[in-house]
């Protein structure tokens, strides 16, 4: 007998639909006209309110990435169903009803989904203690960047918070915000037996030690893949649904949230094919994908691992397929798509290279990986392991900086500006735009006095560094900045206060080293920031009266 076809279909509001999000099950009366030949619903899966995406009339200089609004309001959302069909002849009968219920929105794939390391069998490279050193987290700690009041979802396949404390783990736990797709008696969150999802745990303390840590174990799924450590989509859909929820506060009291993914999709079979109107790996439009970009749009900071099928040393389960292997909301534009490196800087084979399916430009940037650490493996390895290590990162910067002071948005492009070059220079497929380095969060720039009709000259090592200075201005007055050909170093001005790439009164736009700035008529103490988007080299600054 040939495999059942899993999927998901969306549906347009009705108020049984809307009636049956806070049940246990989803009765077959709820949804009749999808009583067809070869199709079985799942009424253990609840409906799942999807909000309904629309681009944005108009987007201020502060929403960079803030390109669509989501409304959750019941009447204007979708709803998500799961069930299944025989085979391709009862996939058709089923995709031909849902075109013609005026109920109905489309079928999508409930693709497969797994998470696990890869390469068991070589040693790991260097200790969780190096990882922490080349953070620098002792001078993060300083400056109170813990993960301290900022919570950490791993979405994985539980956490074991007895086997982390015995490792000298101390990091909170939130069993109530915490979710499994199991009404589990045995294991409830945080008691799950120690996985893939206590490395993450785990690696994610490195950084982040007094994060509070929320279990959300989507890949213990009712509908289980072929092993323990996979699961489907769907699930994953109803997490973030949940997460969708604790984010819908007043903005004000919105929590902290850094979400962590260490889990991929592995192979072209595991979804509909590229094309199909269900398919998930290349469609923004999969309900999945919107509802990712809906949570990073509400103030999440959403983190996935690249995937474990680079060409090297690939996933039995890529099944030699290593080209374009960043699949679906691993590489959303809303996402930061981590790649892996071992201690010594060196790209792990297993790292999957990009392009992206949806953003081209993915992996984002790479972390620590394959290190001995929480012991759960030998050693702490795959993506799996340099994401938490990244989302550690985040949440730790998290912990002084909120959403309001730095978009998710803002702070991905800083962590990309911010990033140690590895390869070719500049942005590159196995790297992103580099190893995470979190210099310009611990060491904020000196801010060197000028005076008006002076020139002070300045020198970049490398892209994402950043000058800072201060005039006195009595009169309207022309900053200038020159840099050498083929930089992109930019330029920004705040009054009374440090401006950074997202608060400033004006900036320069040529994309080149070269800016110019007026300050009008307006005394006062005026800072002036210059930052390089791009390239290195000498530059100079110069205040003239007009």
């Amino acid at each position: 007998m040939s495999e059942k076809i899993k999927l998901l279909i969306q549906m347009h509001y009705s108020t049984e639909l809307r009636n049956a999000l806070t049940a246990t099950r989803l009765s077959k009366s709820t949804v009749p006209s999808l009583d067809i030949p070869g199709f079985s619903l799942d009424e253990n899966y609840p409906p799942i309110k999807i909000p309904k995406r629309e681009k944005r009339k108009s987007v201020g200089d502060m929403e960079v990435g803030r390109l669509f609004t989501f409304n959750a309001r019941p009447e204007v959302s979708t709803y998500l169903i799961r069930g299944e069909v025989e085979d391709e002849n009862a996939l058709d009968r089923l995709i031909k009803k849902v075109d013609e219920d005026p109920y109905a929105v489309a079928v999508y794939s409930d693709a497969r989904i797994g998470t696990g390391p890869v390469c068991p069998d070589e040693s790991p490279v260097g200790t969780h203690e190096d990882v922490a050193h080349l953070l620098k987290t002792t001078e993060l700690y300083a400056k109170g960047m813990d993960g301290s009041n900022v919570m950490v979802a791993i979405m994985d396949t539980g956490i074991n918070m007895e086997y982390l404390s015995s490792k000298g783990i101390s990091a909170n736990f939130d069993e109530n915000k915490s979710w499994s797709p199991l009404q589990e008696v045995v294991f409830k969150p945080g008691k799950f037996p120690k996985d893939h999802g206590t490395m993450c745990a785990f690696d994610v303390c490195i950084a982040a030690p007094n994060c509070t840590l929320l279990d959300y174990a989507l890949l213990r799924s009712q509908k289980r893949g072929e092993t323990a450590t996979e699961g489907f989509l769907s699930d994953a859909v109803t997490a973030y649904s949940k997460l969708l929820e604790l984010l819908s506060t007043d903005e004000q009291n919105k929590p902290r949230l850094v979400v962590n993914n260490s889990w991929a999709m592995y192979h072209p079979s595991w979804d509909f094919p590229e094309g199909h109107p269900g398919n998930y790996s290349d469609n923004p439009e999969h309900p999945f994908n919107i509802i990712v970009e809906s949570l990073e749009d509400a103030g999440a900071d959403i983190l996935f691992a690249a995937g474990n099928c680079g060409e090297e040393c690939s996933d039995n389960r890529c099944e030699n397929v290593t080209d374009r292997t960043i699949y679906g909301a691993n590489s959303h534009s809303s996402v930061l798509c981590v790649a892996a490196v071992t201690t010594d800087k060196k790209r792990l084979g297993y790292s999957s290279k990009g392009p992206g399916r949806l953003d081209p430009n993915k992996p984002d940037i790479c972390a620590y990986s394959h290190f001995g650490g929480s012991e759960v493996y030998p050693a702490d390895g795959g993506t799996s392991a340099a994401c938490p290590v990244a989302a550690g990162v985040v949440a730790a910067i998290r912990s002084v900086y909120s959403q309001a002071d730095i978009s998710p948005a803002i702070l991905r492009k800083k962590l990309h500006r911010g990033a140690e070059d590895l390869g070719q220079a500049g942005f590159d497929y196995s790297h992103g735009y580099g190893l995470i380095n979190v210099s310009e969060f611990i060491t904020p720039p000196q801010i060197v006095p000028i005076q008006v009709g002076e020139q002070v000259s300045g020198n970049f090592k490398k892209k994402g560094e950043t000058a800072m200075f201060k005039v006195k201005v009595e009169n309207a007055l022309n900053i200038e900045l020159k840099g050498p050909d083929g930089a992109d170093f930019d330029l920004y001005v705040k009054k009374g206060s440090e401006p950074t790439l997202t608060q400033y009164d004006d900036r320069g736009y040529t994309g080149t080293a070269k800016e110019k700035i007026r300050i009008p008529l307006d005394s006062g103490e005026y800072y002036i920031m210059v930052h390089s988007f791009r390239g290195a080299g000498d530059f100079n600054l110069r205040s003239t009266m007009e």
